[in-house]
């Protein structure tokens, strides 16, 4: 009998003495349970409420009202750490601990699922490590504000923070979706209460993927609450990372990353109508700037963190031209970019401006590019390898860029009327700094700029959400000016146009806003170019397209080269003979700015 006993309670890999007990779950589904308190190990594995019903043995038990406690995450963020909140009146204990932090129960969490059926409560099993690792890989490089992979499991975040990321890896899972992941870390955020920085990383990665999902309002709520917590808590001060860090050289390092993200992120959400709010920009922060990547992921020692008022005066001093790396890291340099972004967002926000404050803020963009060390001019180093801050930093500035000349210039495009703001809106027509026409070239390059980034990057793979809405305009201001500049301008605006859709094609696999982004540019792209498109590929009487895209330009010789001779100057006979006639325009596009494309092709050494 013993044996019998022994083989149906014991669970393989657990001890083989018979269990008296089996939680509700293991009942349920009719498998073997541990009996492990307070939580046994099929329940700790898929996180599920693991309740025990009273014994019939013995007399009757209390509710173990601490079953879930491991799984709520409700003690301190940090071993050994006492939160404080410098802000706010003492609660006299543990801030979670009152009655306005509520114990979720076992019934709470059974209640997530939409149809409230115990079989789908709870987000399909899939392992935890897996999700994690689709975290990281996908997702932490655009926002690392978490301690790097190697150090999560150590770091133990609480339970609130750890759906979270489970919620943000289902996204790049193809095995599961991202609705029952979304529900249990809603569920899990508002029922924690804490009010602490890792609570403040938990709404803000919430919050940003929240928007790439388009659920545009509730993003901004969770934003708003990650951004009441870190102003109570006084994350904006010097000296906050280390007391709150416990001597933590890593913590330290993610708590100061967490406070300038949420400074980033809040310019990038103010770029959204009707209103500008910068709520973080309004403290006197003065939060030390973050490491170089290469730094905070290898666990190396990282160096006494630099001021931002020694960043800016770096362009006062003397600098070892010949130096490899900067002291200062491309997390700075991004930081410095939103402030830029911040000043052209309220700029626009004014009716009327001196035309001092618009040259002032043109002055800080083309400032921002001439003053980058030579190892940060790229966004590649000699590997390959993408310096992902380094990628937004560029793409912001281009992207303020457009924000500032658009409503200055004579180009108007065709901004998506959509419920949701995937691109904001610029003013219709505001005071010119120059003529109207010198805006027009300066958009048109800063979307150029900015789609030339993307072609740095082949793969779309760790994008930030936040980069929607700048390739979206990125787009729309290259199908505003394939308007206004000549027809043999639409392969070159054409080509851009189709890498941004490509770009954002990859990313709305993921993220439904950039499915709304694309098929909003998709659209406004074909009746841009349709017409044009029919015009170069002529189908002929039974329907099928010319043997050569030649005979377009065989109707007249000057026709042919006209795009790529200059002033009167023709390219080297000798390098025109080893083409065939009208080869050059039907295999190489004219570009918008150089007529002259092959004006150095005789430099070349063509054996």
């Amino acid at each position: 009998m013993s044996d019998r006993r022994r083989r149906t309670a014991s669970p393989p890999g657990t001890s083989l003495r018979p269990s008296p007990l089996a939680c509700t779950e293991c009942r349920k589904h009719h498998v073997k349970c541990d009996a492990k308190k307070p939580s046994c190990s099929r329940c700790l594995d898929a996180r599920l409420p693991c309740n025990y019903l009273p014994s019939r043995r013995g007399g009757r038990r209390k509710p173990r009202s601490s079953l879930l406690q491991p799984l709520q995450g409700v003690t301190s963020d940090f071993p050994g750490i006492v939160y404080q909140t410098p802000l706010s009146e003492p609660t006299g204990g543990n801030p979670t601990a009152g009655p306005s932090s509520p114990t979720v129960t076992g019934k709470e969490v059974s209640s997530i699922s939409p149809r409230n059926s115990p079989q789908n409560a709870q987000p399909p099993v899939v392992p935890d490590s897996r999700l994690v690792r689709l975290y990281y890989e996908n997702f932490h490089n655009a926002h690392p504000i978490l301690v790097p992979a190697s150090q999560y499991e150590d770091r133990n975040y609480p339970s609130f923070l750890q759906h979270v990321v489970r919620f943000i890896g289902s996204h790049y899972s193809l095995q599961v979706s991202g609705d029952s992941f979304k529900e249990a870390a809603a569920m899990q955020l508002s029922h924690a209460g804490d009010r602490t920085p890792c609570m403040v990383q938990a709404l803000l990665l919430y919050s940003i993927f929240l928007c790439a999902r388009s659920e545009c309002s509730e993003a901004e709520r969770a934003f708003s609450q990650a951004t009441d917590i870190a102003l109570e808590l006084g994350m904006f001060r010097r000296d906050f990372a280390t007391t709150f860090s416990n001597g933590n050289e890593t913590e330290a390092e993610s708590l100061r990353r967490t406070w300038w993200e949420l400074f980033i992120v809040d310019v990038f959400m103010a770029a959204r109508p009707p209103k500008v709010v910068l709520r973080c920009g309004n403290v006197p922060y003065d939060v030390p700037l973050p490491c170089e990547e290469y730094v905070y992921a290898n666990r190396k020692e990282i160096p006494p963190p630099a001021t931002f008022t020694a960043f800016k005066m770096r362009v006062f001093l003397e600098e070892d031209e010949d130096a490899r790396f900067s002291r200062y890291s491309s997390f700075s340099y991004r930081i410095e970019a939103a402030l830029i972004l911040a000043r052209v967002l309220v700029l626009n926000s004014l009716p009327e401006t001196h035309r001092d404050h618009l040259q002032a803020v043109e002055n800080a963009l083309i400032s921002w590019t001439n003053h980058l060390p030579r190892h940060k001019v790229d966004i590649v180093d000699m590997y390959g390898n993408v310096d992902e801050m380094l990628f937004q930093a560029h793409t912001t500035i281009h992207y303020a860029a457009m924000l500032l000349h658009l409503p200055r210039s004579n180009l108007r495009p065709d901004f998506p009327d959509l419920q949701v703001p995937i691109c904001p809106t610029t003013p219709l027509r505001l005071s010119p700094s120059c003529t109207r026409h010198v805006h027009d070239v300066k958009a048109t390059e800063a979307s150029k700029q900015l789609s030339n980034l993307l072609s740095m990057r082949p793969s779309a793979q760790g994008y930030s959400p936040l980069i929607v809405s700048p390739l979206v305009l990125c787009g729309m201001v290259q199908l505003a000016t394939s308007r206004i500049h000549s027809p043999e301008c639409l392969d070159h605006h054409c080509n851009r146009v189709v890498l941004v859709l490509g770009c954002l094609k990859i990313l709305s696999s993921s993220w439904p806003l950039a499915r709304q982004a694309q098929q909003h540019l998709r659209r406004a792209g074909a009746e841009s170019f349709t017409s044009w498109i029919e015009s170069q590929h002529p189908q002929g009487a039974a329907g099928l397209p010319p043997a050569s895209r030649n005979d377009a330009y065989k109707d007249s010789s000057a026709d042919q080269n006209a795009w790529y001779n200059a002033g009167g100057q023709g390219m080297n006979a000798d390098v025109q003979s080893l083409f065939s006639p009208g080869m050059l325009s039907a295999y190489i596009d004219p570009t918008c700015s150089d007529p002259l494309l092959l004006n150095t092709m005789s430099e070349f050494d063509m054996t």
